[in-house]
């Protein structure tokens, strides 16, 4: 029995990690007893949706250890919902990726999968919908796919619901239509019913017209919910939330440290628990279930409102196995599928694992049970000799696992050479085609990735692969490999095969899915996707995008040549027929080192793994195939392998630093993830101005403070605007020595604290440092350059237009505009000293010949005096009442100071048209300023700092202040002022600033609007910023000027930053400060 029992438990694998897609296979190993009480209490909440008339029961949580079940238990849920005539949904939240978004794409997958492997969920749904309303046999007939789907059936099937449910059929037709598109056997049809269900907008104007779809994209939570309502209709749903334990995993470190979650780990934590929440309250009995780890749980129950755990019962949890005799089934049921592939009967069905070594199982989770199992087996392989196990132990770390069983010469040889006529026979002509590359190509994937993971002997136990994935699947292919398997944190490489044959529309519509479903639309850490396609992308304007995007997040596509084709055919055979042999074979000949993509994609997927293996040289190791890997690979295969010799480098042109040092005075903006260096921005670079997009929660404030301070250490004063009273503190320091402080800025705060004088001033609020600036720029230092004073009067008009009450689209407000410029152009160039009282007395009696509008001319201009008259004495500093300042002051430091730091309070202005008339004032008064005084050889003459800068100059509607804006941002830099805009909302901010910031930077946001927004102003700047939403404090994107986005640590300011912003009278009191 010695020598047949070491061959059979030869190539033995037992898989510990179920993955999301195990959950929809039908479970060979389910033992019945294991966790009883947890079943029932679900089934009992499945009968509950059942019977439930519209609503959902209340959201059951599955808790467990790692290892005790969690994953294994939702395939059990699967099979019992469906045996209900029910659905079941699987989600794996994706960070970076909204909530409805993950649950909206899951759930079309889920209508993909099969139903115990016959029709999609998806056909069975149709099939029951159309006989429940009664839609009559033809048209039901194309509803469910039998004959090809037209406009008819269509609104058969509408109309039909209508006269069944009309509230059903109202609220839900959108989704209606689009469900039956999407079961449509053609595929240019499907993929108009796809995309409006992942809420995408038209990829082609019009597709969606022929099925009277809308054009806009549905919210993806509008989606889900009616999905759920139209299901409801013939039976319950199960929507299963599982593998959220490694998405929160900092998080639950933060709790066990006792540190506070905040940030953007306390975004996220909100993000899940609302998003928990809501799910109920949004479907249609539908029972939803969360599988976690206590901790997991815990921090969602901590950090989330009470609401959240009204809606769940948490109280079902998966524990180590019962009793001896379920562990005993666990271990029989493993192996009683192996030894049956072997032809192999043994002694007792869990042989070689005694029966007196389960009294201990009931200290094991299943999956630690199974390790020990497997760890005793691995060592009978590598002694040569099978012993019984009669004592279960935790194996140790790093255990040897796989050992290949001796094998004869003649045997490998023998496979050599049915290996070659496999591939010679191969029949590969459909693999990549339209047709057929969602059948063929997942067989062929796995096949291939089966093999090279048992190529790898030990190492290889740390990966494992999708079973086959749904009829229509996102990817073809997916291998996982463990990194940490408290946390379950796991790398991914997924594939994906793309016919040259689909029309633009489907190419783009796969390429979306297969980013989404692998992780890397959302920018998750360890993903990365191969799109296999033997031809170019298409060029349309959305496909180049989305290829971009793709690209940019690490996407790559590779070609499958036919050899490649041919030699995953021939595996597929191989491991079909499962020789006991064949992991000998596989681990001798590592035949999937000839597939040229395959070896590209997973380059790097061993990198820190031991290899175990034969050599090709071993007695046990020649034949053709040997033959064959000597002269394409290395000498050896296993811990001693070596990299094959490559052709010499071609001469490579000198390496340009990724992160140079500036030329001339600069600073640091913080560290690279990548290279752990210095980035540095120069001095003369903030000439071309740098712009800020992050929102709350990102260390926005931060980092503008840390710029303003740097900037002083080199002497660069700074004007800054202060709308939220978070920046009048430029001058405190801090209490204490920050945790956050770098090596060097204690002693860069003293020298900053020091040398810069800070100054507080408060427009309109005569309690602290009141300031004021004339509403009129000097004309006459303009006259000289025609476009500089056609500027200035273009600003000076938005000033006093919306004053005047000239400032809409009517008739009226148009011929007043006209006056109003008509008379300041007459009236600027001829006085030399030009005030707003001297314009009104002008305006009240305007000569004649001033207006090119006639005789009515002179009655609208002594109104539009009479208007911004009325405007003075409201508000007295538009009028410019109060201590007038040279902006020359708000740039010069005192005797003894190296820089100065103007901060303007906004609170005395308390409408937005206040501020904006203010800003634009100063604006002007600025921008008149730094012509006469230059910079001339210094590398920047100062700064202007603008917080909140889409209130000043927002997209759309023009304020009094857009104009002054837009003309600093693309002539200040010819005088050396350099601007900093602030915003955390890029997509609400003038498109012109953007454009005119060479410095750029991106931290966390949140709303996918405005996400979208940045990402598309990071495009145009040649790169891409994936994955913003899930950004830490302190963390961004930084473009310095022609370079491309590297993700920076910033650091902590070197004044005082506290949570909270001042209050009115703390800012008072530091205006009031000498």
């Amino acid at each position: 029995m010695t020598d047949d029992g070491l061959k059979a438990l030869t190539g033995l694998r037992i898989s510990f990690v179920p993955t999301r897609d195990d959950v929809w296979n039908r479970s060979e190993f389910h033992v019945d007893t294991l966790h009883r009480e947890v079943a029932e209490a679900v089934f009992d909440a499945i009968g509950d949706a059942r019977e439930s008339k519209s609503g959902s029961p209340v959201g059951l949580v599955v808790q467990g250890q790692r290892g005790s079940g969690k994953t294994h238990l939702l395939g059990w849920v699967r099979e019992q919902v469906q045996r209900q005539d029910g659905y079941f949904f699987l989600v794996s939240l994706v960070e970076g990726i909204p909530f409805w978004q993950n649950v909206a794409h899951s759930m079309l997958d889920g209508l993909k999968r099969q139903v115990e492997g016959h029709e999609t969920q998806l056909r069975v749904f149709l099939r029951r919908l159309t006989l429940l309303v009664g839609v009559p046999f033809e048209a039901r007939q194309a509803i469910i796919g039998d004959v090809p789907l037209d406009r008819d059936a269509v609104e058969a099937l509408l109309k039909a619901l209508h006269e069944f449910d009309p509230a059903v059929a109202s609220a839900c037709r959108h989704t209606a239509r689009a469900l039956a598109v999407f079961n449509a056997g053609d595929y240019r049809a499907r993929e108009v019913g796809n995309n409006f269900l992942l809420s995408d907008d038209e990829c082609e104007p019009g597709e969606r017209g022929p099925w009277a779809l809308p054009r806009r994209a549905y919210p993806a939570e509008q989606i889900v919910s009616e999905l759920s309502w139209l299901l409801a209709l013939t039976g319950p749903s199960v929507i299963a939330i599982d593998q959220i334990d490694g998405l929160l995993a900092p998080m639950v470190k933060a709790m066990h440290d006792y540190r506070e979650i905040k940030g953007h780990d306390s975004v996220m934590v909100d993000h899940i628990s609302n998003g928990l929440m809501d799910l109920r309250e949004q479907t249609h009995r539908t029972l939803t279930v969360v599988a976690a780890q206590h901790a997991t749980w815990a921090v969602i129950c901590k950090n989330a409102i009470a609401a959240v755990q009204d809606r769940f019962v948490a109280k079902q949890d998966l524990g180590r196995v019962p009793s001896p005799s379920v562990g005993r089934a666990l271990v029989a049921k493993r192996l009683e599928q192996h030894y049956r592939m072997m032809s192999f009967s043994p002694p007792y069905p869990t042989w070689p694992i005694h029966d007196d070594a389960f009294d201990d199982a009931v200290n094991f989770m299943p999956r630690d049970l199974l390790k020990s199992v497997a760890a005793h087996i691995a060592t009978c392989l590598k002694d040569g000799v099978v012993r019984e196990l009669k004592t279960l132990s935790v194996p140790a770390e790093g255990v040897v696992t796989v050992v290949p069983a001796p094998v004869a010469a003649s045997s490998l040889d023998e496979m050599d050479r049915r290996f070659e006529q496999l591939r010679a026979s191969a029949d590969i002509g459909r693999a990549l085609t339209r047709d057929a590359e969602d059948t063929e190509l997942p067989g062929l994937l796995a096949a291939g990735l089966q093999a090279w993971i048992i190529e790898h002997g030990d190492a290889g136990l740390t990966f494992e692969q999708d079973p086959p994935p749904s009829t229509k699947p996102a990817l073809h292919a997916r291998l996982r490999r463990t990194i940490d398997e408290e946390t379950e944190e796991e790398s991914h490489w997924g594939f994906r095969g793309i016919s040259p044959e689909y029309h633009p529309t489907a190419v783009l519509n796969r390429l979306r899915k297969a980013c989404t479903e692998a992780g890397l639309a959302g920018g998750v850490a360890n993903r990365r996707v191969f799109v296999l396609r033997n031809a170019a992308w298409p060029q349309t304007p959305k496909n180049v995008e989305a290829v971009a995007a793709f690209e940019a997040a690490g996407g790559r596509r590779l070609t499958a040549g036919d050899d490649d084709l041919r030699t995953l055919w021939a595996l597929r055979d191989l491991l079909a027929k499962s020789s006991p042999d064949l992991p000998a074979w596989l681990m001798a000949r590592r035949p999937t080192r000839s597939i040229a993509f395959l070896t590209e994609a997973l380059t790097d997927a061993t990198t820190g793994l031991k290899a175990t293996g034969l050599k090709p040289t071993d007695p046990t190791a020649t034949g053709p195939m040997a033959t064959a890997l000597k002269a394409t690979g290395p000498e050896a295969i296993g811990p001693e392998a070596t990299a094959p010799e490559r052709p010499a480098a071609a001469p490579q042109p000198e390496a340009v630093p990724a992160h140079p040092v500036a030329a001339g005075p600069g600073f640091s903006l913080g560290t690279s993830f990548d290279t752990g260096q210095p980035v540095v921005a120069g001095l003369e670079a903030l000439r071309k101005h740098m712009a800020i997009f992050a929102g709350s929660g990102s260390g926005k404030t931060v980092l503008l403070r840390r710029v303003i301070e740097e900037c002083a250490l080199q002497g660069v004063s700074a004007i800054v605007l202060d709308p939220n009273n978070d920046l009048a503190r430029l001058g405190d320091a801090w209490p204490e020595p920050p945790g956050g402080w770098a090596e060097g800025d204690a002693e860069k705060a003293r020298d900053y604290l020091e040398n810069t004088d800070v100054v507080v001033y408060t427009p309109r609020r005569s309690a602290g440092r009141p300031i004021s600036f004339q509403p009129l720029p000097a004309f006459h230092e303009l006259i000289d350059d025609p476009d500089e004073f056609e500027a200035a009067i273009d600003s000076a008009l938005a000033t006093l237009a919306p004053r005047a009450k000239v400032s809409g689209s009517t008739v009226k407000a148009e011929r007043g505009r006209a006056v109003l410029k008509e008379a300041l152009d007459h009236y600027a160039r001829r006085h030399r000293e030009t005030t707003l009282r001297g314009f009104i007395g002008m305006l009240d009696e305007l000569p004649e010949s001033v207006s090119s509008l006639g005789e009515g001319a002179v009655k609208v201009a002594a109104e539009l005096g009479q208007a911004l008259m009325a405007a003075m004495v409201i508000d007295p500093l538009f009028g410019g009442a109060g201590t007038a300042v040279d902006p020359g002051e708000l740039l010069t430091p005192r005797t003894g100071k190296r820089a100065r730091v103007s901060v303007i309070s906004l609170i005395g202005l308390q409408g937005e048209d206040q501020r904006q008339s203010f800003v634009n004032q100063l604006q002007m008064a600025l921008f008149a300023w730094v012509k006469k005084n230059p910079a001339g050889d210094r590398p920047l003459g100062g700064l202007f700092v603008m917080d909140e800068a889409q209130t000043l100059a927002p997209s759309g509607a023009m304020t009094a202040c857009t104009r002054s804006t837009l003309s600093l941002a693309s002539q200040a830099r010819k005088y050396g002022l350099g601007l900093v805009f602030a915003t955390q909302s890029p997509k609400g901010l003038h498109n012109q600033i953007p454009g005119n910031a060479a410095t750029q930077s991106y931290g966390l946001m949140n709303a996918p609007v405005q996400i979208e927004s940045a990402r598309e102003m990071a495009r145009a700047k040649g790169g891409d910023v994936p994955g913003i939403s899930q950004l830490r404090t302190g963390e961004f994107y930084i473009a310095l000027e022609g370079r491309s986005f590297t993700k920076v640590r910033t650091p902590l300011c070197l004044s005082h930053h506290p949570k909270s912003p001042l209050t009115t009278e703390e800012v008072l009191e530091r205006a009031r400060a000498e």
